[in-house]
């Protein structure tokens, strides 16, 4: 077990992706073990924030005060199976990668930081550029061995109902409250998931470490695709790039069938024309498709040359991969615009705002129109991007001081407009302590009671990942 008590060493664990700087803890424990920190948690009286790899984006890892575990030495990889990987919350996606390898197998979800710990993507049920066909984290969690933050264990299994209680290892036993909240049902990351008849395994994916801490995690995994097929087309207009999106959808050939549906306007293609010269000049708009392909994948590409002719796209200045060269390149490219917003965030010293929001597919282009419109009239500097077939864009907003005032306000109007489509104001990173107003008012008071609830059955004196979600 190791402690960090000087002030210089725990700085780091302070702050996140967000740049919210208003952290304080009077120590850091890091175990090494499981059984290390059962032993911690039954001994502590603190509160305690749990750590990850400070990659999220709503300071979820920034503690108000108390003290900090990070998980960050829980990064063993205990099994590989035929279909299943088993390990620590502290293991890199990048890493989990690395390791299956050559297996045929592969861990769909695709979140863009790559450096992210696998305990913080299912704290935040991350979902990445794949989710369009393979859904998110939660999806392939099939098995949690969770702490509270007693000590107590249990291990949670796919078909454990919230039917029948949680047996922890001294025979205390849990059972989930009668409540009436239930969870949105576009893609959302917004508060604990809550659904009729689920299993136990899904209230902690998603619950931003308000719940417990994750011991152990075993995946499911997929058959590794014979190759991916991949392009970027490009647009003169951004609502070319909506329809063909609209269209993909409803009038695709079976043949066509995306896991990857990801969109760039024009001010995010001013910024990543600075890393990637040969973008087309007249592109305002852009699309990154990908499809998982078993056999075959020229009469694949064929149908898609077919099918996208007729569409208003660049298609002479558009790029298709030819090779595994071409592919890596192609994931660099989607990647690097939050990575390049980020960085021009910390230069000029701004707390992240962009928004996580989605809504159903019914309003998808109601959405795209009123973002645009919006947008235009208010006047303040954005770059926005992200998984258009989900109908879940990040709006960047770039202001400068003189313009916050004004960017808050106008992503005040989103909200307001979103959650009357019945949306959610987060679909993949979280609530955080960054968008609790927002959360607040997307669920109403008496939701927000039966929430806490719920966090209550668990943790009932409130000490684990204050200022979370609730």
């Amino acid at each position: 077990m190791i402690r960090i008590h000087e002030k210089d060493s725990i700085a780091p664990y302070l702050r996140d992706a967000s740049n919210f700087s208003e952290g304080s803890a009077s120590y850091v424990v890091i175990p090494e073990t499981k059984e290390e920190t059962i032993q911690f948690l039954k001994e502590n009286n603190d509160t305690v924030t749990i750590a990850g790899a400070g990659t999220g984006l709503t300071a979820g890892r920034v503690p108000p005060f108390g003290t900090i575990l990070s998980t960050e030495r829980l990064n063993q990889v205990k099994k590989i199976s035929k279909n299943c990987l088993t390990a620590g919350p502290g293991i890199r996606l990048k890493t989990i990668e690395q390791e299956l390898s050559g297996s045929g197998y592969f861990y769909p979800p695709n979140p863009t930081e790559q450096l992210a710990f696998l305990g913080g993507s299912i704290a935040t049920n991350a979902s990445g550029s794949r989710t369009y066909k393979f859904g998110s984290t939660r999806d392939y969690i099939q098995k949690l061995h969770i702490a509270l933050i007693d000590g107590r264990t249990a291990e949670l299994s796919r078909g454990h109902t919230i039917n029948k209680p949680i047996i922890f290892d001294d025979g205390s036993k849990l059972k989930f409250p009668k409540i009436n909240y239930r969870s949105p049902n576009c893609k959302n990351a917004a508060g604990y998931y809550v659904k009729d008849n689920m299993d136990w395994v899904d209230l902690f994916i998603g619950s931003e470490g308000t719940l417990a801490i994750i011991l152990e995690v075993t995946l499911n995994l997929l058959k590794q695709p014979d190759e991916f097929l991949s392009g970027i087309l490009f647009f003169e207009e951004e609502r070319q790039c909506w329809n063909l999106v609209k269209s993909i959808r409803e009038d695709a050939p079976i043949s066509i069938s995306p896991c990857s549906l990801e969109y760039f306007d024009q001010y995010s293609l001013e910024r990543l024309r600075k890393k990637y010269s040969k973008l087309p000049a007249k592109a305002k708009a852009a699309l990154f498709f990908e499809q998982d392909i078993f056999g075959n994948p020229e009469s694949i590409l064929e149908t898609w040359f077919d099918f996208l002719e007729p569409k208003e796209s660049l298609l002479d200045e558009s790029w298709f991969a030819q090779n595994e060269k071409d592919s890596r390149f192609f994931h660099e490219f989607r990647h690097a615009i939050p990575l390049l917003l980020n960085e021009e965030n910390s230069r000029e010293g701004r707390v992240k705002m962009g928004t996580d929001m989605a809504v159903e597919n019914q309003y998808f282009l109601e959405l795209m129109s009123f973002y645009q419109e919006i947008l235009s009239r208010k006047k303040v500097p954005y770059a926005a991007f992200g998984h258009i077939g989900d109908n879940h864009l990040h709006i960047n907003f770039l202001p400068n001081k003189d313009q916050i005032p004004l960017a808050k306000a106008t992503y005040q109007e989103m909200v307001e407009k979103v959650l009357e489509w019945e949306g959610t104001v987060s679909a993949e990173h979280g609530i955080g302590k960054l968008k609790k107003p927002y959360f607040d008012q997307m669920i109403g008071q008496d939701s927000m009671e039966e929430l806490k609830s719920i966090k209550r059955i668990f943790d009932p004196e409130f000490k684990l990942n204050p200022g979370n979600l609730i």
